[in-house]
């Protein structure tokens, strides 16, 4: 449990931070260049690739979260048992998606680092902003897999009312 809070941590410290440098970047580029008519080469490239890391670790604190857009229009209307047996599923099948972004990613960080590919205005490898894919990807896998967990294992169980609880948000009511 403490590796958890301390990933989650570290997930959000980086969220924010990446948000926060993007934000002052693009601002600056747009200071600089209408009030003083000079532009930076590299902040849009720059606040790109953070942006894109952000989007990924955002995407995991989400899953932890419970905070996916979802369409339960028909889910909301079932009784506790099957919403349960749809929770797994959707797990499962986030699972499944984690798991294709880790391979393509992992094969598209591999590819680049053969070619030997740069970015063109800051001029670092390009395996570091692909390495977003499966790095994203790993962290989704591992909250899906931890809310699968959690669901399987309140599969059974019942609360004071003699009802199955129901889990919102990563915490049972």
């Amino acid at each position: 449990m403490k590796i958890n809070k301390l990933l989650s941590n570290l997930e959000e410290y980086v969220a924010v931070l990446s948000l926060l440098v993007a934000s002052l970047l693009v601002f600056l580029q747009v200071v600089l260049r209408y009030v003083f008519n000079i532009s930076l080469v590299w902040s849009e490239e720059v606040s790109r690739y953070i942006i894109i890391w952000f989007i990924l670790i955002g995407s995991s604190i989400a899953v932890r979260e419970k905070a996916h857009a979802t369409v339960d229009a028909v889910v909301a209307y079932l009784p506790t048992i099957p919403k349960k047996i749809f929770s797994i599923l959707a797990n499962l099948t986030g699972i499944t998606f984690s798991v294709v972004l880790i391979w393509s990613g992992a094969i598209t960080v591999s590819n680049v680092m053969e070619l030997g590919n740069v970015t063109p205005a800051v001029g670092i490898p390009m395996s570091i902003p692909y390495l977003a894919l499966p790095v994203g990807g790993s962290l989704m896998l591992l909250r899906f897999i931890q809310l699968l967990i959690q669901d399987i294992t309140n599969f059974k169980t019942k609360d004071t009312d003699g009802h199955p609880p129901i889990s919102d948000g990563g915490e049972t009511k």
